[in-house]
Parts: structure tokens; C-alpha cells; sequence
């Protein structure tokens, strides 16, 4: 057996067992919404750098 296969197994057993309890419900933030807010603070610091730009 080599020694991926080792670790590959030892890490599915140690999933295994974390597995068993109930998990908690979790809303996460909501993926197209802050897909939104980051766009617009890219596009803000993108204004900005090519705005306040002294080297031209």
C-alpha cells in the first residue's frame, strides 16, 4: 500500500466519524449579492486608480 493511499483512507475515516452529528442550519450570505458588492468595489477602486493616476 503506498502512502497516498494511506492518507486517503485515514482522512475518509476521520470524515467519516465528524460526519454522524446533526449539522446546525446556516444561511450563508447570499452568493449574487456579494458577487454585486464586490463587482462595485472593484469598478469603484478601478475609477478611482485611473482618476487620482499622476503619472500621466
Amino acid at each position: 500500500m503506498s502512502a497516498l493511499s494511506t492518507a486517503t483512507q485515514a482522512a475518509h475515516a476521520l470524515l467519516a466519524e465528524g460526519t454522524t452529528a446533526p449539522e446546525p442550519t446556516h444561511h450563508g450570505i447570499n452568493p449574487p449579492l456579494n458577487g454585486a458588492i464586490v463587482l462595485g468595489v472593484l469598478l469603484i477602486l478601478l475609477f478611482v486608480t485611473t482618476r487620482l493616476n499622476k503619472d500621466r
